[in-house]
């Protein structure tokens, strides 16, 4: 990749990546690297340059905030992820199932939660969303089934006890694969 250092040129590219703070770490490393590296190619067409043909140059790029606003258009607006938002989903996937063993609304509520910020986190790929979404599946069934098995025979029937190991295992072993695929991020 190519270098500038007029000044200008450096203010606006310090302007841009400002704007673009919002966006995807590799979507604003691409679009500072292409700016930088049309700067560099206008400079090196003709090297003496005056601070008036800088200017008019950069005009030409556009505006920092509109560059960076049609970069966002093909994005989706995710907003900055801590690392506690991005293991939550991996936490709340497998609790589900055991909190719908004691709650089926409570267990629930936490399995939606869990989904919710998984598709929210940036960092895990479609597919892995849906490997952990599928994960909830059984977290669903069980609920479900408990629900019924509870209103029928009430609830220290031993067959809950089938329902619930599953709707907790295959979401933990979803987890543990998630915070595989995702380790990269916190390293």
């Amino acid at each position: 990749m190519k270098t500038v250092e007029h000044p200008l040129a450096v203010a606006y590219l310090e302007a841009v990546a400002r704007e673009a703070a919002a966006l995807a770490p590799e979507r604003r490393n691409e679009l500072l690297a292409d700016l930088t590296e049309h700067i560099a190619v206008a400079f090196a067409e003709q090297p003496a340059r005056t601070e008036a043909e800088v200017k008019v140059d950069l005009d030409r790029l556009g505006d920092p905030r509109t560059i960076v606003a049609t970069a966002r258009e093909g994005e989706t607006n995710a907003l900055p992820v801590g690392k506690w938002h991005s293991l939550a989903p991996l936490i709340l996937l497998p609790v589900a199932g055991l909190l719908g063993g004691v709650n089926v609304v409570l267990g629930g509520i936490v399995m939606i939660a869990g989904v919710v910020l998984l598709w929210a986190a940036p960092h895990w790929s479609r597919r892995d969303k849906i490997i952990g979404t599928a994960a909830t599946l059984p977290v669903l069934v069980a609920l479900v089934g408990i629900a019924l098995t509870a209103a029928t025979t009430g609830p220290l029937d031993p067959v809950l006890l089938t329902l619930v190991v599953p709707s907790v295992l295959i979401p933990a072993a979803a987890s543990l694969y998630l915070f595989q695929t995702g380790r990269r991020m916190w390293s």
